[in-house]
């Protein structure tokens, strides 16, 4: 082969590795494979840079880019799970509140909702939320500076006291103590999604006992 072609071939590879690489960067270092084939790229090419080390296969049509910093677990949950929103034991760690570490990654899904394939890691737990349990307090938080779905910290606190027995009773009153002590909590937001989640009677004597 001569030195003009092998130049010619490996500034067509360099070019198609900034493509690609330029296409997870769109995703936040994620990428599905009915997108990487909509950008132009072959099954067996996406096939080679998995094999290569450069992409890593997360489940079945999704992969990350695997050079450079990983985007974080909870991300990498977020992308794995549609439509999966922070909620119980992940949301107290994201907003540091009570000193439960979670083990798995706890997820909100609509009940209805098809389940989707997990991989072994991350972990993930799967809470399956009614229609409008799933709906109410969703907001987003900037983590490692990608935005991620999860409820608002009253919302969480009445998720908790709805799973306290999942969770752990003690879990649940360590919340919502520290809640209540936080200089910036929203009692009447509290209350009214307490009222809207029937979760009254649980939330409504912690308040007054902290009054």
């Amino acid at each position: 082969m001569k030195m003009c072609q092998r130049l010619e071939m490996i500034s067509v590879s360099k070019q198609l590795d900034m493509q690609v690489k330029r296409q997870f960067a769109r995703g936040s270092g994620f990428a599905r494979t009915k997108e990487l084939a909509a950008a132009g790229f072959s099954s067996a090419f996406i096939a080679r840079l998995a094999r290569e080390g450069d992409i890593v296969r997360v489940k079945r049509g999704l992969y990350r880019w695997h050079q450079g910093e990983s985007p974080g677990s909870l991300i990498e949950a977020c992308r794995i799970v549609p439509g999966g929103v922070v909620c119980l034991l992940s949301a107290l760690s994201v907003y540091e509140v009570g000193t439960k570490v979670p083990r798995e990654i706890h997820l909100a899904i609509p009940r209805k909702a098809r389940t989707p394939l997990l991989p072994l890691y991350p972990p993930i737990r799967l809470a399956y939320f009614s229609d409008l349990q799933y709906q109410i307090g969703i907001t987003a938080v900037k983590y490692n500076g990608v935005d991620v779905p999860i409820y608002d910290l009253e919302k969480t606190i009445c998720d908790c006291a709805r799973y306290r027995n999942k969770i752990g009773y003690d879990v649940f009153r360590e919340a919502v103590t520290e809640y209540l002590r936080q200089p910036g909590r929203n009692i009447d937001k509290l209350l009214d999604y307490a009222q809207k989640l029937r979760v009254w009677s649980i939330i409504h004597p912690a308040v007054l006992a902290m009054a």
